[in-house]
């Protein structure tokens, strides 16, 4: 498929997508939950996605259970390259403002080509609002990103990572 091609539909897929974006912000929490259902690649039970969300290419985002999105995120899946995902594991909140990026273009080239990696938010982590997930970042299980942190390598499990670059700055301990 021709560049050309690619904007021509991707101009009217933007278009389609703004309406139902628009129309979702005026529906009950009810009927937005059933349009996820059939947008997303997968959501599980219990999930609370917040008015004011954006999600492009929804078909390629998997939510798991008890996963809180708050405010005025943004969740931006790759269609540009195959087999590019956002994947969000079982209890994990996303405060307001949270970006998730898999897409980047190449610097290196002066066509800016598109370059992409899946984004993998493992079980049980909190990601602190205002913060920012690059392309091919695994955050571990029970990890906590701090607010306002952009995150461009993968965090390990139950750790806290905070700042930019987010840096692992202490192992989280549960009180449990």
């Amino acid at each position: 498929m021709n560049l050309s091609t690619k904007i021509f539909l991707y101009s009217i897929y933007s278009f389609f997508i703004n309406i139902l974006y628009l129309l979702m912000e005026i529906l009950p929490s009810f009927g937005r939950n059933l349009i996820f259902k059939f947008i997303f690649k997968k959501v599980g039970r219990n999930c609370l996605i917040d008015y004011k969300t954006y999600f492009r290419y929804p078909s390629r985002i998997s939510l798991g259970y008890n996963v809180t999105i708050n405010r005025d995120c943004s969740l931006f899946a790759s269609y540009m390259v195959d087999n590019i995902e956002i994947t969000i594991g079982n209890n994990v909140a996303l405060g307001p403002h949270v970006r998730i990026f898999t897409a980047t273009h190449d610097y290196s080239t002066l066509d800016l080509s598109d370059t992409a990696a899946s984004v993998i938010i493992e079980d049980y982590v909190w990601i602190g609002g205002g913060s920012i997930i690059l392309p091919g970042v695994v955050v571990g299980k029970g990890a906590v990103i701090g607010a306002g942190s952009v995150v461009t390598k993968s965090v390990p499990p139950f750790s806290v990572a905070v700042g930019n670059p987010a840096r692992v700055i202490k192992d989280r301990i549960l009180s449990h």
